[in-house]
Parts: structure tokens; C-alpha cells; sequence
């Protein structure tokens, strides 16, 4: 599998952002982005790496929360894509196996502010992390 890197192509009507997990070291790679509140997003999760992980934007300070639900979920975590049910939760990839990928397609908060987005496999979201701004 090539990976491309991870970026983001900006045009007037759309955001396009690729982020991709880092084969063998728990991160994503891309750690930031940029977006224009209100403005429509594409999305697109890659997953080279043979653990699984998942991409999820939450709520500004709910990532700790979403991701300690997460593993309370148990072993019912693979059925439920290790996604709580909860209202912190903006947008989700299901949990993707090595060389799977998603995209997800929303318009981007109104709201100014960080959005955290977190991979909520068990253990991965305290080094899977990256930001959205949001402006």
C-alpha cells in the first residue's frame, strides 16, 4: 500500500484534509488543521498500520471523556467500533483494519474553537490525537 501523506487542499467551496495513521507508532499524521467555520469538509481517514484505529472529532474538551467511554465499553468495543454513545461525539470513522480507509463528508462547526479528533481504540487516544481550529 502507497501512503500518500497526509494535507489538506483548501478551494473556495471545499476543505479536502487527509489524515492517515502512522504505521507502528500510535499517532496520526497530521496534527493540526486549519478549518473555516461553517464551511463544507471532505475527510478522508487512512489506515496503513496493522493495529485498528478509528478517527473521531469531538466536542472542544470532551476528548479525555469520549475516549475513557470508549474503553468502558468493554468487550463489547469491537461491536460498537469502540464509539460510546455520546453527544461529545461530532463525527466518527468506523474502526478501520490495516489498509482501509473513510471518508467523511460535514460542514465544519460554526462554532470558533479546538475540536479535538483522537483514535478511541483502547490505550491509543493519549498518542492519536491531533486539533482542529477552528476559525
Amino acid at each position: 500500500m502507497k501512503i500518500i501523506p497526509g494535507g489538506v487542499k483548501d478551494t473556495p467551496s471545499l476543505t479536502e484534509v487527509r489524515v492517515n495513521a502512522i504505521v507502528e507508532k500510535i499517532q496520526f499524521d497530521m496534527k493540526k488543521v486549519e478549518l473555516k467555520a461553517g464551511k463544507k469538509v471532505k475527510l478522508t481517514f487512512v489506515n496503513p498500520d496493522f493495529m485498528p484505529h478509528n478517527l473521531v472529532i469531538t466536542k472542544p474538551g470532551t476528548a479525555d471523556s469520549v475516549a475513557a467511554a470508549a474503553i468502558a465499553l468493554g468487550a463489547d468495543g469491537f461491536k460498537k467500533q469502540f464509539l460510546p454513545e455520546s453527544d461529545s461525539i461530532l463525527h466518527a470513522t468506523k474502526l478501520l483494519e490495516k489498509g482501509q480507509s473513510e471518508t467523511l463528508e460535514f460542514n465544519a462547526p460554526t462554532e470558533a474553537g479546538e475540536y479535538n479528533f483522537i483514535c478511541t481504540f483502547p490505550g491509543h487516544a493519549l498518542l492519536m490525537r491531533g486539533i482542529m481550529i477552528v476559525k
